[in-house]
């Protein structure tokens, strides 16, 4: 199967030189016209499994929402159908939500970073808040210390590319942190985190429901992958999806050496920010699921279909 463009997918919060296609988010190296895979594409792969209860608790809630109308559905078998057809999408619908909720938190981070103006957004300002208190408490200032914002990176060996929300060069009076008292665990040992100071590879994540301490093991994966990429891009806001005007107006530089790396988890009313180890042994793992999705990116199955069996394929000469 040929990997293809959807051009009319194309989002305005989408990072540079991000393209949608067939097999979803790939990213257009700019020196070379070549599609690689992005990150996040890659460790979907791994996180399959959680895929199906999650949609299937959207899928109840959004039920439950609408008890009355499946109560009246049920009365007649053709609005059963209906309805059935309609629930079995609102997982997605209430996903593309959230996407872009977060989409544009990103984009107003982003925005702030660079110190430009952006369109005041009423949902998407508490998230805004909560990265504003982030960079107050532990002393940024923009133009001092976030290094980057948004920026596009690539491996170009291994073959895949990604988006790094912030590096910032981070000061802290030890070489740990304690956690804080409510997230502490209960059943092991709370040993404070190493917080090296120094410049930090962040990624953003936003969410209505989940606690500010939440983290998943294919945030570990995702951040050594980036950690580990080996250019980033830089390039006007103008230049999207690894456009241009008929020149270059992209340039590259050597991703640098990070002393740690963490999420930031913004929601409504605080924040949590986590290190994570995102390490050699991470990096590895996350390299695994690399041949995986191109694999299944290039499978192509619409050509098997049931055959004949042998009795049945003798024609009617044969016969007599």
């Amino acid at each position: 199967m040929s990997i293809t463009l959807r051009e009319h997918e194309r989002d305005e919060y989408d990072p540079s030189h991000a393209v949608p296609t067939s097999a979803g988010r790939y990213y257009c190296d700019p020196a070379t016209g070549q599609l690689l895979p992005s990150v996040t594409n890659c460790i979907d792969q791994h996180m399959i499994e959680a895929l199906a209860p999650a949609a299937a608790r959207d899928t109840a809630i959004w039920l439950m929402d609408n008890l009355p109308a499946a109560n009246r559905a049920a009365a007649d078998p053709d609005d059963m159908e209906d309805f059935i057809k309609l629930a079995k999408g609102q997982y997605r619908v209430q996903w593309d939500k959230k996407a872009d909720l977060g989409s544009r938190v990103h984009a107003i981070a982003e925005a702030i970073n660079l110190g430009a103006p952006y369109v005041p957004d009423e949902e998407a300002e508490p998230f805004v808040n909560s990265y504003r208190q982030f960079l107050a408490d532990f002393g940024l200032d923009i133009r001092r210390d976030i290094k980057a914002a948004e920026c596009t990176v690539l491996n170009r060996t291994l073959g895949y590319g990604g988006t790094s929300d912030i590096w910032a060069r981070l000061r802290f009076d030890s070489p740990t942190s304690p956690i804080i008292p409510k997230y502490k665990p209960r059943a092991v040992p709370a040993d404070p985190i190493p917080t090296p100071s120094g410049l930090w590879l962040i990624d953003m994540k936003t969410s209505l429901t989940k606690p500010a301490s939440a983290v998943y093991d294919d945030y570990v994966m995702q951040l050594a992958a980036l950690r580990h990429s080996e250019v980033a891009l830089v390039c006007p806001p103008s230049c999207r999806y690894g456009e241009t005007d008929g020149h270059d107006s992209s340039h590259e530089f050597e991703v640098p050496e990070f002393v740690g790396t963490a999420i930031l988890n913004l929601r409504e009313t605080t924040y949590g920010f986590v290190p994570l180890p995102a390490e050699r042994d991470a990096f590895e793992a996350f390299c695994g699921l690399l041949p995986l999705a191109r694999y299944v990116h290039g499978l192509e199955l619409r050509g098997c279909k049931p055959i004949q069996p042998p009795s049945k394929t003798t024609t009617r000469k044969d016969a007599a």
